[in-house]
Parts: structure tokens; sequence; C-alpha cells
């Protein structure tokens, strides 16, 4: 009796985290954006408000997750800003 109960017209598999994935996809893949586990958690601390308001990082079921994508804007837009700040110091 290993019949599944259906509802009419759910669907049938319902993506709670849809896009984002674990934290180790940051430093785990050959194309990561980050060459270590250190250097993805340094930048999750520094960049800690900015990826929380953009929502780029999720605790779900204890586990740290991240949007791809919203965290590579934060970031871009981070690598920006230091730019500016250190051109104007030394302009």
């Amino acid at each position: 009796m290993s019949e599944k109960l259906r509802i009419k017209g759910a669907p049938a598999r319902v993506s709670v985290m849809q896009g984002f994935v674990p934290l180790r996809a940051l430093w785990a893949n050959d194309d990561a954006p980050y060459p270590s586990e250190h250097a993805a958690r340094w930048a999750l601390r520094k960049l800690r408000d900015e990826l929380a308001e953009a929502g780029a990082v999720a605790l779900h079921r204890n586990r740290l997750m991240v949007h791809p994508e919203r965290f590579a804007a934060v970031v871009e837009r981070a690598a920006l800003s230091a730019y500016v700040e250190r051109t104007a110091k030394n302009g």
C-alpha cells in the first residue's frame, strides 16, 4: 500500500526554495566564483547585511542556502563601490 495521496489540481512537486542552492555551490564546482570555502564564507561575513537585504541568502532546515544570481549582483555592486572608493582616495 504505497500509493501516494494526490490532491486534485495540486502540482506534482513543490519547490520550496526555488532558485536557491547549498552554500557549497560557491566553491565546490570548477566554475565556482570562490576558490575555497574560506573565501566564500569571508565574502558572506563581509556582505552579510547586503546579501540578506537582497534576498540572496536564506536559512532553510538549518542549512545555509544562496541564490546565485542575487548573490552575484550584491558582490558586483560591492566590487564597483570598492573601486569607486579606492580611486576617489587616490584621485
